[in-house]
């Protein structure tokens, strides 16, 4: 065989090989944005309390959930509190430093300067692809020598773009890393530059290391205050409560409370299916209420902790209630002492980790 036949037969096998590869682009964005449209991927987080017929969950308060079942665990009685809604989502160039324990970066070399509008521009159209996962950029100062969240008043030589490796719905999938690849190698194509892609198989094993860490450790404590079927708790009182102790309403139906700094401390469901709204609350009476500590997204200090028990020690007091764990049993103080040991020993396990609870990381895992 000729040099001229081989040249043709190895121009060939690349096109062949280019094609499939694009193929299989082209139909992980497609599954992609069906997945997307019809809620087959992931979900909500499985808040496990309570059965249908009012039994509770016979596991204890705190126990380790089993990878695959993602849940949170907590001591809620009768009807599952809502889950928390989701807060919009970012904008495209919001301000988060990259961090390749818990992103794939992938750097981009630009051949000449390029707009932080145009940056802006591209990310945004990202976001539209509805990727799963979190889409983070940085650009390089030249003159700090520091990277930075992209100005769109500034000009990039080096830019670096990250995908969040997991949080609450789950890891990256091959199919998420394979779509985005995809899609900075078409804006590395658009501002002239050079991507450098790290391996994508040692990220997906970081990827399963960190969903394992997160199920780990990603757990809610939740102690609720309940009536009986006579005494019921009215809306109003509730409000006057919860607004007296510093909790402000949320868009998500619930209650929250934050430190002085601005971090969340805990929160107050209704324990009935209908969430708080400024609207109905004056006329709505309720059979229980809980208040929830999120325990990756709130530092660890012994006084948050306290506080989220004391509060839900007045409202006890103050709505004439009980305080249960999930078999609508009065919880005492060696239990809740039971749980404050545990709760030390996961803020250890997140500290070791590098993640600390309350900390940047652990607020973007478990947003």
């Amino acid at each position: 065989m000729s040099d001229l036949q081989l040249g043709l037969l190895a121009i060939g096998v690349a096109v062949v090989v280019g094609v499939i590869a694009y193929n299989k682009w082209q139909e992980a964005k497609l599954r992609r944005r069906t997945q997307a449209a019809f809620g087959a991927r992931g979900g909500d987080i499985l808040l496990r309390g309570a059965t249908a017929d009012g039994e509770g969950d016979p596991r204890p308060p705190l126990a380790a959930s089993a990878p695959a079942a993602r849940a949170i665990e907590h001591t809620l009685t009768g009807d599952e509190a809502p889950p928390p809604a989701r807060e919009p989502p970012a904008g495209p160039l919001a301000a988060v430093t990259l961090d390749p324990e818990v992103d794939y970066v992938v750097g981009l070399d630009c051949a000449r300067g390029v707009a932080g509008t145009a940056v802006a521009t591209h990310a945004q159209a990202m976001v539209d692809e509805a990727l799963i996962k979190p889409i983070h950029w940085e650009g390089y100062d030249e003159a700090r020598a520091v990277w930075r969240p992209v100005s769109v008043e500034a000009r990039y030589l080096r830019l670096r773009v990250g995908l969040q490796l997991a949080n609450r719905t789950g890891p990256v999938t091959e199919d998420d890393l394979l779509a985005f690849c995809g899609e900075v190698q078409e804006v590395a194509l658009a501002l002239a530059a050079e991507p450098d892609f790290p391996d994508t198989d040692a990220a997906l094993a970081r990827a399963q290391a960190l969903d394992r860490f997160c199920t780990e450790v990603d757990l809610q404590i939740g102690l609720s205050i309940i009536g009986s079927e006579s005494h019921t708790f009215s809306g109003a009182k509730i409000r006057a409560l919860a607004e007296s102790a510093g909790l402000a309403i949320g868009r998500d139906g619930r209650f929250h409370r934050a430190a002085e700094d601005g971090t969340a401390l805990f929160s107050l469901a209704n324990i009935e299916p209908m969430p708080f709204h400024p609207e109905t609350i004056r006329t709505l009476q309720t059979r229980g209420v809980t208040v929830l500590f999120d325990v990756p997204r709130v530092p660890a200090s012994a006084s948050a902790f306290r506080r989220f028990i004391d509060f839900a020690h007045q409202l006890e007091q103050a709505l004439g209630g009980v305080l249960v764990d999930d078999h609508r049993k009065p919880i005492g103080q060696a239990a809740l002492e039971a749980i404050g040991q545990q709760l030390e020993r996961i803020h250890q396990t997140m500290q070791a980790r590098g993640i600390p609870a309350g900390g940047p990381l652990a607020l973007r895992l478990f947003g």
